[in-house]
């Protein structure tokens, strides 16, 4: 009998399917945020952001844990998880991995931001005297952190790449196919909001996934079966500091 090329397909469809769903409909139905933010902090402008993060990804949150304790039976929320690699054993394995390959992680958003040139300018939040405020600046650096790095993580890899490896611990060819088909599954969930933050530009949209968040997931998705741990947090945190290191450049 020949082995297993991948495990579980049909619960990380279910969760990529329900996420990729909510943000089609949530872009679609959602409106536009774009405009000139205010230059000054307050009450009501931190409810906003608060129910607009509730509304964007706890609903993400609730079905992801409502369905594994329905589809796997996994009972606590400790144990829901720990089975999706957020857990202390393999924590320092995990970590090492993931600066191993922030190098390379590096040179991909170097490669880039050279290919941006050709693909035309991001277009950024700006107050009403054109420039981004700084608690917006504080606000997207703690967003990557909790919750897209925690929550794309352990959907991505923490649940849909372990699920669809053949076997643990695992070799990277033997792994390959599910590493591949994990990063096209994470790279096609960006599709709905990329597409509205950079104004249906289809080429930038296009060379962004294609040259920067799909070999960005198959490198991390790489770091998560060379650690053998099925530890996710070294890669929250490489997530994190991708994401949050340009604004940080901004803050400084």
């Amino acid at each position: 009998m020949p082995p297993k090329k991948l495990g579980e397909i049909k619960g990380p469809f279910i969760v990529w399917l329900f996420i990729t769903l909510y943000f089609v409909i949530g872009n679609v139905f959602g409106g536009s945020s774009k405009g000139a933010l205010p230059s000054d902090v307050t009450v009501s402008l931190v409810v906003n952001l608060l129910v607009g993060m509730a509304i964007g990804w706890g609903v993400i949150i609730a079905f992801f844990v409502i369905f594994l304790a329905v589809w796997e039976r996994r009972r606590p929320l400790r144990e829901i998880f720990s089975n999706v690699g957020l857990r202390r054993k393999g924590s320092v394995k995990s970590v090492l991995w993931g600066v191993a390959l922030f190098p390379l992680l590096i040179v991909i958003g170097l490669i880039m931001q050279m290919l941006s040139s050709f693909l035309g300018q991001i277009p950024s939040a700006a107050s009403n005297n054109g420039q981004i405020p700084v608690w917006y600046l504080w606000y997207m650096v703690i967003h990557s952190f909790f919750p897209v790095a925690i929550v794309e993580e352990a959907v991505a890899r923490g649940y849909m790449l372990d699920r669809l490896m053949p076997q643990h611990p695992s070799s990277v060819p033997k792994a390959l196919p599910a590493v591949l088909l994990s990063s096209l599954l994470f790279t096609l969930w960006h599709v709905p909001s990329y597409l509205m933050s950079y104004s249906f530009s289809t080429p930038l949209v296009v060379g962004i996934l294609a040259g920067n968040v799909f070999p960005i997931s198959v490198v991390l998705s790489i770091a998560y079966v060379r650690a053998r741990t099925r530890n996710i947090i070294g890669l929250v945190l490489t997530h994190f500091l991708l994401d949050a290191a340009p604004i940080i450049l901004l803050l400084a």
